[in-house]
């Protein structure tokens, strides 16, 4: 993916053509020929000084059907260093008015090398000739010439956020998501720098990487970052998928209990998209042995409007929740007959029920019954416990609990409820 704009490329080179870069001057000679002293102008020969006059003033003009025979003209002419350095220099503010970086790529060499150019200006040759490189070693593809040629841009002297945006593509092409995502945090930084607003793409561009590098807590963060900046129903959602996307493809690591708790996520901020959703969430919770939550979200998706009336599917599904659930009757009595279990899986399963079925207190005696007694996934069951609480409002404790899941990837997942709980209203 790439976003580099061209604007701050231009506004340097058009800077260095201006303010940054001064006319360099030519030796005068007085009335009797001989040249006058000025320790800083160039020394020039009578055919470089005659060659050099209609290529000085069709550049001034900006008469570029003009400037380019003359200065070829007065190529011919050079000979010694102080010459070449004024052709070459007269060249290059011909090439930037033309927008002309393949022609840059070779006149700025002799700027750089040139012992007559201005220490001052060295650094200025040297950010446009190794940021044009740069940028096209990137769209070639050369992405190791590519990170070499920005780099020296940066040490000399640019650091606009393009740069750290070209080093960012070029970096994650190499698979080095650690350097691509700290380049996009630099651009971040440098455009709120300016009291404007980064581009969502960026963020989207940062999260998959920051992801892949294992860090959880960093990739929470991220997105919490990107919320804040823009926080819209589709880009919490994205956010909520790109982590089971980027699980899935590393060899589906997300059971389908696990599937269950995003979707639950998903419904809890409010973002289920579509009747595809909905039907993919209950048909899952029925097939899990959770019946009732089945039912509440068709119900749901029904009341929203997402659902059409007359979906066989749905249909389908809810006649078969229904009908588990009528089965299943009370779950009071499994309440004393997991707190009498020799161990804590009756209590985790049950509790999973209550969570189901929308009575996330008694839930949360139950998992706590399970975690006393032992013999679960202590990483589940404390996803769940910590998911009703957040059900109860019990923002605090949820963080808590949140904090306790250790083991990928369910603490992919309470690292997003994490981020939940502290969600701005989302448009």
């Amino acid at each position: 993916m790439k976003f580099v704009s061209k604007l701050a490329l231009t506004a340097m080179l058009a800077l260095g053509s201006t303010a940054l870069v001064t006319t360099p001057a030519l030796a005068q000679k007085d009335k009797k020929g001989a040249s006058k002293e000025d320790p800083n102008a160039l020394k020039v020969g009578d055919a470089f000084r005659k060659a050099a006059q209609p290529a000085m003033e069709a550049v001034q003009a900006k008469n570029w059907a003009a400037a380019t025979p003359a200065l070829d003209a007065l190529d011919q002419v050079v000979q010694n260093d102080d010459e070449k350095y004024y052709a070459a220099y007269l060249r290059s503010r011909a090439q930037i008015g033309q927008n002309d970086l393949a022609g840059l790529t070779k006149t700025l060499p002799i700027l750089i090398a040139s012992p007559r150019t201005p220490a001052n200006e060295l650094p200025i040759y040297k950010r446009q000739y190794y940021t044009i490189l740069g940028n096209q070693a990137l769209n070639d593809k050369k992405y190791p010439e590519a990170i070499d040629a920005l780099t020296k841009a940066r040490e000399a002297g640019n650091n606009d956020f393009d740069i750290a945006i070209s080093l960012a593509n070029a970096y994650a092409q190499t698979n080095r998501p650690n350097e691509s995502v700290a380049e996009v945090d630099r651009a971040i930084q440098a455009v709120k720098a300016t009291g404007q607003k980064p581009p969502v793409a960026w963020y989207r561009f940062a999260i998959p990487r920051v992801y892949a590098t294992g860090n959880r807590a960093a990739t929470a963060d991220w997105l919490k970052k990107m919320i804040a900046e823009y926080p819209t129903k589709e880009n919490w959602r994205w956010g909520v998928l790109v982590m089971r996307g980027s699980a899935d493809a590393t060899g589906g690591r997300l059971t389908s209990a696990q599937r269950i708790d995003l979707y639950r996520l998903l419904r809890t901020s409010k973002v289920l998209a579509d009747q595809n959703d909905y039907i993919d969430y209950a048909e899952s919770v029925n097939a899990a042995g959770l019946p009732w939550e089945a039912v509440a979200v068709i119900d749901e998706g029904r009341a929203a409007g997402k659902i059409p009336a007359g979906n066989p599917d749905v249909a389908r599904i809810y006649t078969s929740a229904q009908t588990k659930a009528k089965a299943e009757g009370s779950l009071t009595p499994l309440i004393k007959q997991s707190q009498a279990a020799a161990n804590g899986k009756m209590a985790s399963q049950t509790g999973d029920a209550f969570l189901a079925s929308g009575d996330y207190a008694k839930a949360v005696e139950l998992y706590d019954v399970a975690l006393q007694k032992g013999g679960v996934s202590t990483d589940e069951v404390n996803l769940h416990r910590a998911i009703a609480l957040y059900n109860l409002g019990r923002k605090d404790d949820a963080r808590t609990g949140f904090g306790q899941v250790k083991g990928a990837p369910t603490v992919d997942l309470a690292a997003l409820w994490t981020v939940a709980l502290d969600l701005p209203a989302l448009s």
